[in-house]
């Protein structure tokens, strides 16, 4: 008995030093973190940082966070940010966010509010940490803008995951349920409910490079984005869409088959948010009604939505310049 009580003793102490030594390198790891950004330019600052969990966990907490781009008028902030890992598998990182944050850019400030509101990031235990999986998770989330819009969601999951068959890709999944648009957006959608039920998407991405520790050398860009479902349901309006494209100069290239249901909401959306002027409504509508028809339906059609040349086009329809994915 005298034995196994100090083996024990042994084996707490080697742990406790253990800790102890992981909780050191969690700290400098974090105050290097704020010094290179710093010296890369960016804002970084915060108000204290914390260190607990001891024997199991090494939690952080960032007191009073802000990050973010001068250059580009890009900022975070929060009251607090926690990095919460288990001392044993220290390559799960899991981050919990605070109830209440800002983000700012150019155009406006937008605070998100949230009952619950975590990522977490998993990486593979070998020297170069190469990204295997990340997961974001929120609930009751709600975004207000400055300049006077409103957004709620019920839900909000995203997910990634390494592709083990194909070099640099990445499964995407998201879902957002019960998304309800600012109200003013709404009211010119009389036909449809206040909530959109659905939007999901899975998707593969090809990179140019891996996501490890020598990212930030590499800079991995998009090269390629598979579409295997994108799914779009309020009310009587339901799009889906499928498809493959390639990044070409940074632009865009390919076809994604998009089908619509009732997509004659979708013409009085797009007069709302400003993307067709109403006097060009009637001739769009009259446009999508013949491709409709033709098609054997008059209220569902499918066309593709063509990348080219820094351009896309629904079909025949010219929709203007593609963004640019990198």
């Amino acid at each position: 008995m005298r034995l196994l009580l100090w083996i024990s003793i042994f084996l707490a102490a080697i742990w406790s030093g253990y800790w102890y030594i992981g909780q050191s390198a969690f700290e400098r790891g974090a105050e290097a973190f704020f010094q290179q950004a710093q010296s890369q330019g960016l804002v970084a600052q915060n108000n204290g940082l914390s260190i607990h969990g001891y024997p199991n966990r090494f939690d952080l907490t960032v007191t009073e966070p802000k990050i973010g781009d001068p250059r580009r008028g890009l900022e975070w902030s929060g009251p607090f940010i926690q990095i919460l890992t288990l001392s044993y598998t220290p390559w799960h990182v899991i981050a919990a966010f605070p109830p209440t944050q800002v983000v700012t850019t150019p155009l406006e400030d937008i605070t998100m509010t949230s009952d619950k509101l975590q990522a977490s990031v998993v990486v593979s235990p070998n020297p170069d940490l190469p990204l295997d999986r990340t997961a974001f998770v929120g609930s009751n989330l709600a975004f207000a803008s400055t300049r006077n819009w409103s957004v709620t969601a019920e839900e909000i999951r995203f997910a990634t995951r390494a592709d083990p068959s194909i070099a640099n890709a990445h499964d995407i999944g998201l879902e957002v349920k019960s998304l309800t648009p600012d109200p003013t957006i709404a009211a010119l959608m009389p036909d449809l409910p206040a909530t959109i039920a659905l939007i999901r998407l899975d998707a593969l991405a090809s990179l140019s490079a891996p996501i490890d520790r020598h990212s930030g050398d590499t800079r991995p860009t998009l090269t390629a984005l598979s579409i295997k479902e994108g799914i779009f349901n309020w009310g009587a309006l339901s799009v889906f869409a499928k498809g493959d494209l390639d990044v070409v100069s940074g632009y865009p290239a390919g076809r994604i088959t998009i089908r619509i249901e009732g997509w004659r909401n979708l013409v009085t959306l797009a007069v709302a948010v400003g993307a067709v002027q109403p006097d060009v409504s009637p001739t769009v509508e009259r446009m999508l009604e013949t491709m409709a028809t033709s098609a054997g339906n008059p209220e569902v059609f499918e066309l593709p939505l063509i990348f080219a040349n820094g351009r896309m086009s629904l079909g025949p329809l010219p929709l203007g310049p593609a963004p640019r994915l990198n």
